[in-house]
């Protein structure tokens, strides 16, 4: 009897263990974050299996989806993991990075014969990314497959991830997930998202009820190297410190300092709005058709007004990534070749860094290990990639 006690007690503790919950987990930032690298090492190495944790099962590979999209389902028989695969060098992949003027959070698209109800957040002029929410929407049926084939091997904590697109993606898919219903599953599902130098969503509306449901509750984090301008893309000020009536009178009657650098800023932004929002209308109007060649015939709901972002997810820094310093023979190399090297006090030639080189997922990588996991940090026998350089 105390042998089977003594089991049960093991069977219930594993249980509670493979649970998600709450909480920046490193193991589970460690897994998502080596998945995130599969699609690369697929297409420089043919394999992932120096990088994706080997006690983790691919499930299922999708075809490429609407505007060169790609997913992957994982599992390790407790926990799935949906990953989302990052932008691709195709035109249709940036293309819908650019596909950023906002629709509005709730409502309906048509994409060719089919009528797409959504909800990503239920705020009042809360608005997300057209070019992700038409992404998260042409994969959805293929989603919800999966998910469902998760649930039929009684797996409901499910972990999306992704990096750069894939993690935009990822957040908008958490978003679209959570809003819908129950029904729509064999289990109730319990999510979490970790997402990795992902650009923004959404607006300021979508982004607070986003963080309260998610971020705040321990379930949804953005990890992101400050030197990494990808997270700050689309665009984003803050709009509590631009001009205000307030703010002058401040000004005039010496209640608060003028500072004529940021007053000149706040101007230009303030001249700029209504002439940036016409732009990205227009400019996605054209995209619309761009991308209605590629996916088929789409019927977006109007562009709203508004085209400042807001981030999402707890966020998680990393510290800048050192740049190799690899010493090159720069003989014979013409004036062009010369231009992506420097030369050092000593005469010595180095290349510089490239550009993106902060965005590269396996820096994220790499960096993830040396600041929360250094014993596979030491271990790791490349601590950067060739093509990376």
């Amino acid at each position: 009897m105390r042998i089977v006690m003594t089991v049960l007690a093991l069977l219930v503790f594993k249980f509670q263990f493979a649970q998600l919950k709450p909480g920046f987990d490193v193991d589970e930032l460690t897994t998502t974050i080596a998945m995130c690298n599969s699609y690369n090492f697929m297409e420089q190495y043919g394999s992932t299996k120096t990088i994706v944790p080997n006690s983790f099962n691919k499930r299922f590979s999708s075809e490429i989806i609407g505007m060169d999209n790609k997913f992957e389902v994982y599992d390790d028989g407790h926990v799935g993991v949906i990953n989302f695969r990052g932008s691709t060098d195709k035109l249709i992949s940036w293309i819908e990075n650019f596909y950023s003027a906002m629709i509005p959070a709730t409502g309906s698209m048509k994409i060719e014969d089919k009528t797409y109800e959504y909800t990503f957040a239920k705020t009042d002029s809360s608005a997300v990314h057209a070019g992700y929410a038409l992404s998260v929407l042409l994969i959805s049926e293929r989603l919800k497959e999966q998910i469902n084939n998760l649930n039929q091997r009684d797996i409901s904590d499910i972990i999306i991830t992704g990096h750069s697109q894939g993690g935009a993606l990822a957040t908008m898919t958490r978003a679209y997930l959570e809003n819908l219903p129950e029904s729509e599953f064999a289990l109730k599902n319990n999510y979490k998202t970790y997402a990795y130098a992902q650009p923004m969503c959404g607006n300021k509306e979508f982004a607070n009820e986003y963080n309260q449901r998610f971020s705040e509750q321990g379930t949804s984090y953005s990890i992101i190297n400050p030197k990494d301008p990808v997270p700050n893309l689309p665009f984003n000020y803050e709009e509590e410190k631009l001009i205000t009536k307030d703010k002058i009178k401040g000004w005039l009657f010496g209640d608060a300092d003028f500072e004529p650098t940021k007053f000149g800023q706040d101007a230009l932004i303030r001249l700029m709005e209504g002439g940036l929002t016409k732009h990205i209308k227009n400019s996605n109007r054209l995209i619309s058709k761009i991308v209605s060649f590629q996916v088929g015939n789409v019927e977006l709901p109007e562009f709203v007004s508004d085209f400042n972002y807001f981030p999402t997810g707890e966020v998680k820094e990393l510290p800048t990534f050192k740049y190799p310093k690899i010493q090159v023979d720069v003989t014979g190399m013409t004036e062009d070749e010369l231009a992506d090297h420097e030369q050092d006090e000593q005469g010595n030639w180095f290349k510089k860094e490239k550009k993106f080189f902060q965005h590269k997922s396996y820096n994220y990588y790499v960096y993830i290990l040396k600041e929360w996991d250094r014993e596979a940090y030491n271990n790791l026998k490349m601590t950067y990639l060739e093509s990376d350089l």
